[in-house]
């Protein structure tokens, strides 16, 4: 059944030469919602469209999550714009289009009580701006251990690890245990990052134990790091699978005006409830407009 989130335009009778009295809907089939990167500039295609704005004529039909059937008062000819839309920090309650992704435009010709089936495919706007990419494809990566951490990032290759590495031929390794229990990292960047403007981090994860982020903000060569902005929480033990946050840092970076520059931090505690704890992450992205 189509979960609709919002729906702001109920009934739609725009039937031509049509009674009013007439409810059979034609249909929208969306599964899923396509990223096409150039990788080169862009890292990979890794996405994690949750819904569809839907807007036909300009006027909306609403929110719907994926995979969706979404049903039309309408035939004929119409325009239609689809937005992809995010769960923002990874929370279903804060669901927004992400506002990186070009929209879809697409014409269509809706039959009454016929399904059209489409499959909406975006890409970065051009404007925007990449200030980090991190895939962990080069020689070294952009992630440097902070002070007090007991381990650092490895690399975990396809070849050993073909289970595990989804993206690409490597991907980043975080084991914590009893010893080696916290783990502390950090871009070295010195990000100049615009304020009240949207600021997105995008990290790929797969974990079974928890990690916190937050950002690290430079005032007249004073460091100062900022409590834990957000949780990744782990996942059960042998059912790992990878999952791709949005982090949106912009109420972050925007409260800190006189800021000079900002970096990212993650901090990982071996769970309480744990002897061993692993960390994988990938495709981490800094993005603004």
């Amino acid at each position: 059944m189509t979960k609709i989130l919002l729906f702001t335009v109920t009934i739609l009778f725009l039937f031509s030469g049509c009674k009013q009295d007439n409810l059979t809907p034609s249909w929208l089939n969306i599964d899923e919602f396509l990223l096409e990167t150039d990788e080169t500039y862009q890292g990979a295609n890794s996405t994690k469209i949750t819904d569809a704005w839907v807007y036909m004529d300009g006027q909306p039909l609403g929110v719907f999550e994926l995979p969706a059937n979404i049903p039309i008062l309408a035939e004929g000819e119409h325009s239609f714009i689809i937005f992809a839309g995010i769960m923002d920090n990874g929370r279903s309650g804060e669901r927004t289009i992400y506002p990186f992704y070009r929209s879809y435009d697409i014409d269509l010709d809706l039959v009454t009580n016929d399904t059209i089936a489409i499959t909406p495919v975006t890409e970065y706007k051009a404007a925007t701006t990449f200030a980090f990419i991190e895939d962990f494809e080069s020689a070294g990566f952009d992630i440097v251990k902070g002070a007090g951490s007991d381990t650092n990032i490895t690399f975990i290759t396809k070849e050993a690890y073909p289970e595990i590495v989804k993206y690409g031929n490597k991907c980043g390794g975080i084991f914590l245990d009893e010893i080696d229990s916290l783990y502390v990292g950090r871009t070295n960047e010195n990000f100049i990052l615009p304020t009240n403007q949207d600021v997105y981090l995008e990290i790929d994860y797969r974990n079974d134990n928890s990690m916190t982020m937050s950002t690290i903000y430079e005032d007249n060569g004073d460091e100062t790091q900022e409590l834990p902005y957000i949780t990744m929480v782990q996942q059960t033990t042998g059912e790992e699978v990878w999952k791709k946050m949005y982090i949106n840092l912009k109420e972050n970076i925007s409260f800190r005006v006189g800021a000079d520059n900002y970096d990212v931090y993650f901090l990982s505690i071996l769970d309480n409830d744990k002897v061993t704890g692993t960390f994988y992450l990938d495709n981490i992205k800094i993005v603004h407009n």
